[in-house]
């Protein structure tokens, strides 16, 4: 339990100092968003600044959060969209209404944010750990088809969204989220990247820095999922074997 508790606690605290400071930084974003930042930014800001509105609503999506956790053991988004921004600005507008001077600063909200995810997390995983073993087993005969069917549905809106934004974002989309697919298992995070990266290159074309960073980068972190994952050494061995069939 101990291990668990210290375990969380890292875990939490990092990714809520991370989705802290995010959620503060979208307030500064240009025209143009992050795919997924519209619904974190859309609820905040229906909360109209109130710490209880923004708190009761964090704490509801905890325990939807805290359900999941139970079935499959993992952090659930819910928390880093929903939970931890909600709580950490409506923990910060208790002692100051200000937004600007509280959710609008992403220095405040970062630190707030690793406080809220390290407790939560912790009180997550360690309540969790109590659950008996049937009645996790039953919960992820339930979750786990569901959250597969969800993930189906979010790899098509995204790749939706990707052709439906442009030539350079479908092209990118298309090349990264195959890559991911095929590496991961999900091409989620290559079809987010690939509106990133096709965005960019619209608003700087391919000469400009940016746009050339942005690209190295890309091939960077895909070319070391795809070593890390092994998928490397498989699509050689594939290509072997497929060289061998066609030259009998």
């Amino acid at each position: 339990m101990i291990g668990l508790l210290v375990k969380s606690i890292i875990v939490g605290a990092l990714c809520g100092f991370a989705v802290g400071a995010g959620a503060a930084r979208m307030f500064f974003a240009p025209k143009v968003m992050a795919a997924g930042a519209f619904r974190t930014i859309g609820e905040l800001n229906a909360c109209m600044g109130d710490p209880v509105s923004h708190i009761s609503f964090g704490l509801s999506y905890m325990l939807n959060s805290w359900a999941n956790n139970i079935a499959y053991g993992g952090m659930q988004q819910d928390f880093l969209h929903r939970t931890v921004p909600n709580i950490s600005a409506g923990l910060l507008l208790l002692k100051n209404k200000k937004v600007e001077e509280t959710l609008y600063d992403p220095f405040k909200m970062a630190v707030m944010g690793g406080i809220v995810g390290a407790v939560c997390y912790a009180l997550m995983n360690c309540t969790g750990s109590l659950v008996p073993s049937f009645v996790t087993d039953k919960m992820m005969e339930v979750f786990t088809p569901a959250a597969d069917y969800l993930l189906i549905v979010m790899q098509i809106l995204y790749l939706i969204a990707c052709l439906d934004n442009g030539k350079h974002t479908g092209i990118w989309g298309l090349i990264l989220g195959s890559i991911s697919y095929l590496a991961t298992g999900n091409a989620c995070a290559g079809l987010i990247l690939g509106i990133l990266t096709g965005k960019t290159i619209e608003d700087h074309g391919y000469k400009n820095k940016v746009s050339i960073t942005f690209i190295v980068l890309m091939v960077v972190i895909w070319g070391y999922i795809c070593y890390a994952r092994g998928f490397v050494g498989n699509a050689i061995t594939a290509f072997s074997q497929l060289s061998q069939l066609f030259g009998q």
